[in-house]
């Protein structure tokens, strides 16, 4: 790096990236205990929520399986040489099943205790919750798994911005239940981090969020544009605007130094050659995931509750039969294990001045398209005035530091012209 800069490194951080340098990859296991949720957020990619729960029953088999192998979960997951797993709670809203999660994790963790496996310390559970729920039991079984737990409460930056999109189902915000969790996670040291989603509702709000996240006390601070089609023309402008706020802030403040934010990465927004081939996503065979009615999947937005009516489930198996047993479940993992970003990417994309760091989500590739293999770039402008935000960032950085060092920004002049005409 050019400049210090501040990124905490926390225990599940510490963890995965022990286990990854020493051993190798780390596989996340998502188990969707429920797809019911107390919340109608406007940007849930879960379009086709329902009010299942899992039963304690088919958990079982599933982590019976990622102990033995047998059922062609070691052919896919190749536990044999497996360093570590991730456990990943999801919903809907996780914890509404809290019980269920607590018996869960007992099993899982006995079975490390007495079976034959490698990672009998390389495990960690990571929840995601939106807050609402913090009852006494919930805080019990927090207290209860800290030292394997990874838990976020999703915190959209401010009130105004959190409740413009995180609302019950009446309308109403739900920020101030939700920041009462985070608050309380903020004066422990347990792993507890954030994430800002942000979509075209919330966008005018961006700074003003991430100053709140600060002033509530985050080092950490991660935020996202959604990949989804609901981006308007125009909204770029508004998300450079955000972050050049956001980077005078960062500068002023020598922020930089205490303080992490995910929107600005320092070796992002580069071209990539063409040995730079991997898919970015790891929802192509990195993964695997379990619906409350045992169905397996790559990742949980190939699930029923994520693709909506318009293509079917992307199932490769289900916790009775295993995985990839039927003809369409092997095309399927045949078709994911061939994706590239060559294969996926237009030209104008494979070939992009930026392209490092531009995200995308296979799942997402699915439900538009019918296929992970075809890239959606509703993403693209936003990635793009994200990268112009970066090149000011930077440079203006190096300047206050003394520093000669510059960052190329590789736009196109009409498209910089364009963003710089909002100010």
């Amino acid at each position: 790096m050019h400049v210090k800069l501040y990124k905490r490194a926390q225990e599940f951080g510490d963890f995965v990236n022990t286990v990854l340098k020493e051993e190798g990859i780390v596989k996340t296991i998502t188990l969707q205990v429920t797809d019911d949720c107390n919340l109608a957020c406007t940007y849930c990619y879960q379009i086709c929520k329902g009010h299942r729960v899992m039963d304690i029953e088919t958990a079982k088999k599933f982590i019976d399986l990622l102990f033995t192998g047998d059922k062609g979960f070691d052919d896919y997951l190749d536990i044999k040489h497996l360093p570590g797993v991730i456990l990943e709670f999801i919903g809907g809203e996780p914890m509404l099943a809290v019980d269920l999660m607590d018996e869960i994790i007992d099993y899982f963790q006995e079975k490390t205790l007495t079976g034959d496996m490698k990672y009998k310390d390389r495990w960690m559970v990571s929840i995601t919750s939106n807050g609402t729920i913090y009852t006494p039991k919930v805080k019990a079984f927090l207290k209860k798994h800290e030292h394997h737990l990874s838990y976020t409460v999703t915190i959209d930056g401010n009130k105004e911005l959190h409740d413009s999109c995180r609302k019950f189902p009446d309308g109403r915000g739900s920020y101030d239940l939700a920041i009462k969790p985070a608050l309380d996670m903020l004066k422990t040291d347990r792993n507890f981090g954030s994430k800002i989603t942000i979509s075209h509702e919330n966008l005018p709000y961006l700074y003003d969020a991430v100053l709140n996240m600060i002033e509530l006390g985050y080092r950490d601070i991660y935020a996202n544009c959604v990949f989804e089609d609901v981006w308007q023309e125009g909204d770029e402008k508004i998300f450079y605007r955000e972050l050049k706020k956001i980077a005078d802030l960062m500068i002023r403040e020598k922020l930089y130094e205490k303080i992490y934010v995910s929107l600005f990465e320092e070796y992002f927004f580069q071209p990539m050659g063409e040995d730079d081939n991997e898919n970015w996503c790891g929802g192509t065979g990195k993964m695997l995931a379990i619906d409350p009615d045992g169905k397996l999947f790559p990742c949980l937005r190939y699930m029923e509750s994520s693709v909506g009516d318009k293509y079917p489930p992307f199932t490769i198996g289900d916790i009775k039969n295993g995985i990839g047993k039927r003809p369409l479940e092997q095309s399927r993992i045949k078709c994911m294990n061939c994706i590239t970003r060559r294969s996926q990417s237009t030209d104008e994309c494979y070939n992009c001045p930026v392209a490092k760091g531009c995200a995308w989500c296979s799942a997402g590739n699915y439900t538009c398209y019918g296929t992970p293999d075809k890239r959606t770039t509703f993403i693209c402008r936003m990635h793009k005035a994200r990268a112009l935000a970066n090149a000011y960032y930077f440079n203006h950085l190096y300047r206050a530091e003394g520093m000669k060092e510059r960052i190329k920004c590789n736009l196109d002049a009409d498209f910089v012209k364009n963003i710089l005409s909002l100010d």
